[in-house]
């Protein structure tokens, strides 16, 4: 069985190392690609295209064929402006569309060309529908630093800057005339000077190799002494730690291949960017699993757990089944979530549901990269509050234990630190989002990448340092049964068989202990 681990592990280690490749070698283009549906009306006279990160001292170009489903009668006042992010802010503070177009970069006006009858190739629609058909094609360089001065008559700095592009027709808030502004698609392709890929992503691929490399080392490291109990007896909790790590190291992974293919098309790979963000969340959630439950008691024997879980409050009954999580799950699928110690099992499955749904939510706003964190979107904001929220639950759960009035000094002193390390975690996410408000706009999307990256390194390395250190490591490591044969452990929880399942399970010739 240790041979064909080996070789499994191998076969694994292959396998990355080739999508890796791949998604480095992959033919490079040089440029974003945005499409798009536009219906401008009295009450939305502008629309924005794309928005794109353009580097110090460097020319952005832009590229933009729009198609008009009918005449668009009075272009008069159709024109494409570019706005700098120094302006932007301004610009969505504006009410009116003559207001907002003082701040742009750049005018240009849309002219559409008859193309004749064509084929109606807009959703809804069926094959046999024709429309006239009317283009435009606009092509324009944007220099950054753009020319001119800032408003306060600074002059503006030599830095990465996003710039927005917008159609409007001003025309719009002033006479009504909405039903003859047709239907308009877009396609734009941005480029960022030589680079293929906006200002703002560079770096990200070197921090995802990095955090692919650590969390897979971790990984390896929990794998190899997971192999060494092949045989004997394992604790349920490494195999989640473990899944956290390769979930995080996946995560990168999906998130280089998805760079590399935006590199080549300027679109990218929405299903590798879209299981970047799952796997992201999926790891987000074992890791605030595993630390809700090692805070409420998981893996220590019920002597020193005491009775501080018995009263009936919300919070109590909360703290009782996140101590638990793998054995209450089997008793909530059992039981077909009516068990009354299913608490855990639901907790578990809301936890990892409910970061999934924040993970999907998320893509809603931005398909080009990964915004799982970002704070400018509410799926971001609604994040950061369940990080508040599990973290008061969690010192809640780990002042419960050492209130319990039979935890021994030595376990008191490590469960202080071990509370203020797992607080730290649930808080820094937040923290490190408020931090991020405060740079420029144009610093914040790479701020916040290596923060969320260094907060789940940290905490993907403690959870593994707590559960492969020995004996000799913290009161913690002595009393704990992660590492432990329940046969000789004398410390063993007999009160947790009380519901009638077992607590452990068989793989092969390997028992997986899960209280």
């Amino acid at each position: 069985m240790m041979a064909s681990s080996h070789s499994f592990n191998r076969s694994i280690m292959m396998m990355m190392m080739m999508m890796l490749v791949a998604s480095i070698i992959i033919p490079h283009s040089e440029a974003k690609v945005s499409s798009g549906k536009v219906h401008l009306s009295g009450a939305q006279t502008e629309s924005t295209l794309v928005k794109f990160a353009v580097g110090a001292s460097s020319t952005g170009k832009i590229d933009v064929l729009l198609t008009s489903y009918g005449m668009y009668e009075n272009e008069l006042e159709l024109k494409m402006h570019i706005y700098a992010d120094e302006e932007w802010p301004a610009v969505k503070r504006s009410t009116l569309c003559s207001q907002k177009v003082r701040y742009a970069q750049t005018s240009l006006p849309i002219v559409f060309d008859y193309k004749g009858m064509m084929p109606d190739t807009r959703p809804g629609k069926k094959k046999t529908d024709r429309a006239e058909i009317y283009t435009s094609r606009i092509q324009t360089e944007i220099e950054n630093p753009p020319s001119g001065r800032l408003a306060q008559g600074k002059e503006r700095k030599d830095r990465s800057r996003y710039f927005y592009f917008l159609i409007d027709d001003c025309s719009l808030e002033r006479y009504n005339h909405d039903d003859k502004a047709p239907d308009i698609t877009f396609d734009a392709t941005v480029l960022n000077g030589t680079d293929h890929l906006p200002a703002d992503e560079a770096g990200i691929g070197f921090l995802l190799v990095l955090t692919l490399a650590f969390s897979g080392a971790l990984a390896l490291l929990l794998l190899f002494k997971l192999v060494r109990t092949i045989g004997g007896e394992v604790h349920v909790a490494i195999l989640i730690v473990i899944a956290a790590c390769g979930c995080n190291a996946a995560s990168s992974l999906c998130e280089l291949i998805h760079r590399s293919v935006f590199a080549a098309n300027g679109v990218g790979s929405y299903s590798m960017d879209a299981l970047s963000s799952h796997f992201e969340a999926l790891s987000d959630s074992m890791v605030a699993l595993i630390l809700l439950s090692i805070g409420g008691g998981w893996t220590l024997p019920s002597d020193v757990k005491g009775d501080g879980f018995q009263s009936e409050s919300g919070v109590n009954k909360l703290m009782k089944g996140v101590r638990n999580p793998a054995g209450s799950l089997i008793d909530f699928i059992a039981s077909r979530g009516v068990s009354g110690t299913g608490t855990g099992g639901f907790v578990a499955l809301s936890l990892i549901v409910v970061h999934a749904g924040l993970a999907q939510w998320g893509r809603t706003f931005d398909d080009d990269f990964d915004t799982y964190h970002a704070l400018e979107h509410p799926p971001g904001r609604a994040l950061m509050f369940l990080r508040v929220l599990l973290g008061l639950v969690f010192i809640t759960g780990v002042g419960m234990i050492r209130s319990s009035g039979r935890c021994p000094p030595s376990l008191m002193s490590f469960l202080t630190k071990f509370g203020l390390v797992g607080l730290s975690y649930f808080a820094s996410l937040p923290g490190v989002s408020l931090f991020c408000k405060t740079l420029p706009y144009y610093q914040r999307h790479q701020a916040l990448h290596w923060g969320a990256a260094i907060v789940q390194a940290c905490s993907l390395a403690s959870l593994t340092w707590l559960f492969i250190g020995n004996a000799d490591a913290s009161a913690y490591h002595r009393l704990s049964r992660v590492g432990k044969d329940a046969a000789t452990d004398m410390t063993a929880d007999l009160a947790a068989s009380s519901s009638g399942r077992s607590t452990s399970w068989k793989f092969g010739k390997t028992k997986i202990n899960i209280d």
